[in-house]
């Protein structure tokens, strides 16, 4: 399974047709479908078609394959999709941390995965779609693949601990925190794990008030940096 990433896409364009046939094939066969339940360790990518609520779970990977590679795409997601991957044995590891559990909602989400021979490590990811978060009440563990957290303030209201902005999982990824819904004399605070502008530990993306405020962040292994900011005061 693992050899097959290794052929480019020139290898691949200039591949007799008999040659293309297979590898055509031997892709198919490293190839799932999952409606939900248990996904494949040993396949290398898997679809997973979102319907309604569903759970999905991630064992070990193989015994003695460090460096396997696993993608696992939304394909499908319908009837207010909600299709929560719980990863039995994420990576730990200070720098490389990634999350137990991903929520999948949204037709191109993607998440990458390596097995170390004893954790699961994200390497990657495709963020895609919008998660409505009211501040003070949605709880965000496990939203790690939208692309942006749209924030409904009403009145003066926090989210804190489970209800904060969730960590990124690899160096690069980003997000974008903005607000869709201010009423009531708004003042939205979220909590993160963050830097400023000026390389200044933060703990609070505050004062989120109006339908023109946003930020932009991108993780550098350990903390979201801000990397643009209008409208919210980071703490």
């Amino acid at each position: 399974m693992i050899p097959f990433t290794n052929f480019s896409q020139d290898m691949i364009n200039h591949m007799l047709p008999g040659q293309r046939a297979m590898q055509d094939t031997l892709l198919a066969s490293d190839k799932e479908t999952v409606t939900s339940g248990a996904v494949s360790t040993t396949a290398m990518f898997t679809d997973l078609s979102v319907t309604g609520t569903q759970a999905y779970t991630l064992a070990d990977g193989p015994a003695g394959i460090a460096g396997m590679r696993k993608l696992i795409k939304c394909t499908v997601a319908a009837t207010t999709p909600a299709g929560t991957l719980t990863i039995t044995s994420p990576e730990t590891t200070a720098g490389m941390v990634t999350a137990a559990t991903f929520v999948f909602d949204t037709v191109g989400q993607e998440l990458h995965l390596l097995w170390s021979g004893t954790k699961w490590r994200c390497t990657g990811l495709r963020r895609a779609g919008v998660k409505i978060t009211t501040v003070g009440t949605t709880v965000l563990t496990g939203f790690n693949l939208c692309h942006n957290l749209s924030c409904s303030v009403t009145g003066t209201v926090s989210s804190t601990t489970t209800k904060s902005v969730p960590d990124g999982q690899f160096p690069g990824d980003y997000l974008v925190v903005s607000c869709s819904t201010a009423a009531s004399t708004p003042i939205g605070n979220i909590n993160f794990t963050g830097l400023t502008l000026a390389n200044v530990a933060a703990t609070d993306l505050q004062a989120i008030g109006a339908t023109t405020d946003t930020v932009t962040l991108t993780w550098n292994g350990v903390a979201w940096l801000v990397v643009a900011n209008s409208g919210i005061t980071v703490a």
